[in-house]
Formats: C-alpha cells, sequence, structure tokens
C-alpha cells in the first residue's frame, strides 16, 4: 500500500476507534502531512476502491462549489480489510463465560500487535468465571480463530439458539452438544446440535498484566 494511503487509513481508524466522526478532508491532511484537499480526496477515492473503506449512508444531495461536491460529509468507517491493514482487530462482543449472560456488540476495536493478525480472526471479550479452570478470566480478551468444525475438547465460541453466544469446551454427544465449563460452580450446556452453530475456536488469551492473579502483591 502507498504509504500516505497506510498513514490516512491508521488516521482514520484511530478517529473511528475513540467514537469521533469522519474528519474531513482537510483535517486528514494536516494528520498526514498533504496540504491539497484534492490530493487527500484522491487517496479516499483509492481506499475506498480497494476495499479498505466505506461509506455508511447515502450519498447526499445537496451540492456546491465549482467542483460540484458535496457540502455534506458521508460518514466513513473501515472495513475489515481495512482495520487490518492499520494493524488491528475488530472486536466483534462480549462472550458470556457464565450462565444467564449474552453477547453485546463492542463498536471500537481493540488494538493488538499486528503480526498477531490473520486473516478470520477476531477479538470477544469474556464475561463469567465459568472458564477459569482453562486459565480464562472476566474481562479477558480471546483471540477466536473463525472455524465451524474444531475437533472435540477444543474451547470455542458457541452461538446457542441463535441468540446468545457461550465460550465453553466442545463435545458432540449423538444429537447434542455438551459445552463444557471448567469450573466445578458453573454446570455444562447441552442442548440439541441444530441449536448450536460453532463460530470459532479459541487460539490465544490476552489479558493486562496487572490483572493476572495475585496481581497487588509485592
Amino acid at each position: 500500500m502507498h504509504p500516505r494511503r497506510l498513514r490516512i487509513l491508521e488516521f482514520l481508524a484511530r478517529r473511528e476507534r475513540a467514537g469521533e466522526e469522519t474528519p474531513s478532508e482537510r483535517e486528514i491532511g494536516l494528520a498526514v502531512g498533504l496540504k491539497s484537499s484534492q490530493t487527500v480526496h484522491h487517496h479516499l477515492g483509492r481506499l475506498e476502491g480497494d476495499g479498505y473503506v466505506e461509506h455508511s449512508g447515502p450519498r447526499p444531495g445537496t451540492r456546491s462549489g465549482r467542483h460540484g461536491r458535496s457540502t455534506k460529509r458521508r460518514p466513513m468507517r473501515l472495513t475489515d480489510k481495512g482495520w487490518e491493514a492499520a494493524g488491528e482487530i475488530p472486536a466483534l462482543g462480549r462472550i458470556a463465560a457464565g450462565p444467564g449472560m449474552e453477547a453485546v456488540r463492542i463498536e471500537e476495536p481493540a488494538s493488538v500487535a499486528r503480526e498477531l493478525f490473520g486473516a478470520g480472526r477476531f477479538l470477544l471479550e469474556a464475561r463469567g468465571q465459568s472458564m477459569t479452570g482453562a486459565g480464562i478470566e472476566d474481562g479477558d480478551q480471546l483471540l477466536v480463530v473463525a472455524d465451524p468444525s474444531p475437533p472435540d475438547g477444543t474451547i470455542v465460541a458457541a452461538l446457542i439458539g441463535g441468540e446468545r453466544v457461550t465460550v465453553k469446551r466442545l463435545f458432540r454427544e449423538g444429537e447434542y452438544v455438551r459445552l463444557g465449563a471448567e469450573n466445578g460452580e458453573h454446570r455444562d450446556i447441552v442442548v440439541p446440535a441444530e441449536d448450536v452453530e460453532i463460530q470459532g475456536r479459541v487460539e490465544l488469551i490476552l489479558r493486562r498484566p496487572w490483572r493476572g492473579r495475585g496481581h497487588g502483591r509485592s
């Protein structure tokens, strides 16, 4: 990718991650060292054409100026391809690691080292204590690799009944699937196989160092 386009993409990623509105071409130019808004416009067009960004709203009808450009700013967001190029992994939601918890979508992407990213991977935030025996604590970030058919015994992210997502150890038992907990205080989940969709296997647990066991001790 053109170095200037990569800088634009990284700037857009920071703005989107912070929940800020789409910057103007002038703001982008100031951020990446381009004086010409026309040059910025060209780079944005190439980024959109190559699938790194997309506009999330309809094209406004009000136009003005000699070049006929819209006076309204169209919302822009990064695609999954764009987040990958910017060195980010999109965080898709929180995943239940305990009873009575459902997945909640998170709009902000979680930043991790670029080398950890690969195609078909995403981050989920674990909530609950049912998998502590497998080293998964409440609040951990789980790097999940998309895999609809992992072997039995794999820790997976599973969608139950098309509504609730949970992380458990997978066991296929005839017409049923058992999603095993790793904490004696939590029960396994046993459901018909047709009601379970495996989203992927947990490949890595990411945790802030001060959140580990025994934090605060000298």
